[in-house]
């Protein structure tokens, strides 16, 4: 049996043995539900009784892992406004944002933890790990809460805990002076501004640039990959 047709029999498997009342709510569900499941794109519905909507499931090693975000080769611009990052954008396969409803409804419904992947351009790969992760509303402006920090990549997120999302057409953050999304070119949870912009500017040589892809305080390198995961809490 090919790859596709694994993945498409493991969302026959989940759907036929799951509880018409219940939900696949994240590649935890479908996991749980099929152990033989491929990393691929799967079709989720979080306890929200809102529509479905699909991810990428991270299914290697301790896997169930739900990605929300991942830079690999610049193939996709993320210097984008409000409501881009509000539904998403992308290639699932290469990179992308998930959106930041989407992934407000994930970590909504139930408890979840954030790993981070960082990878720099003499390939040395480092993780972050974070016991608790969650994003607010649209009300909100898709506030973060991030706490149990592990790991050997340096804890960068602390610094932008209880902050808003920032894009260049919408002004969240804690700097005065100017938009941080608008000069730093990333979206992010900016305070002012920050110790770590996932999605700011690529750039293939590796040249680190306070305008690229950062986590400052401790892995200041100019990444080549991030990739970013939730999956409920143990």
């Amino acid at each position: 049996m090919d790859s596709r047709a694994l993945v498409i029999g493991c969302m026959l498997v989940v759907l036929a043995t799951c509880h018409p009342r219940s939900f696949i709510r994240d590649c935890g569900d479908i996991l749980l539900n099929c152990p033989s499941a491929l990393s691929d794109e799967y079709v989720i519905q979080p306890g929200d009784g809102r529509p479905r909507f699909t991810v990428y499931c991270e299914m290697r090693k301790d896997g169930g892992w739900t990605v929300i975000q991942r830079r690999e080769d610049g193939s996709v611009d993320f210097y984008r406004n409000w409501k881009e990052y509000k539904d998403g954008f992308g290639n699932m396969n290469t990179e992308f944002w998930l959106g930041n409803e989407q992934i407000n409804r994930i970590t909504s419904d139930g408890d979840y933890e954030l790993l981070i992947e960082l990878t720099d351009h003499l390939d040395i790969t480092r993780v972050a790990k974070y016991s608790h992760f969650r994003i607010g509303t649209e009300d909100s402006n898709y506030t973060l809460t991030i706490n149990g920090y592990t790991g050997p990549a340096g804890d960068s997120l602390a610094y932008h805990n209880g902050q808003q999302f920032t894009t260049y057409d919408r002004d969240n953050d804690k700097m005065s002076s100017y938009n941080c999304a608008e000069k730093w070119k990333g979206a992010w949870w900016h305070n002012a501004c920050y110790h770590s912009n996932l999605n700011g500017l690529y750039f293939p040589s590796g040249t680190d640039d306070d305008t690229g892809i950062n986590w400052v305080k401790h892995f200041d390198r100019g990444l080549k990959t991030t990739v970013m995961m939730v999956k409920r809490a143990p």
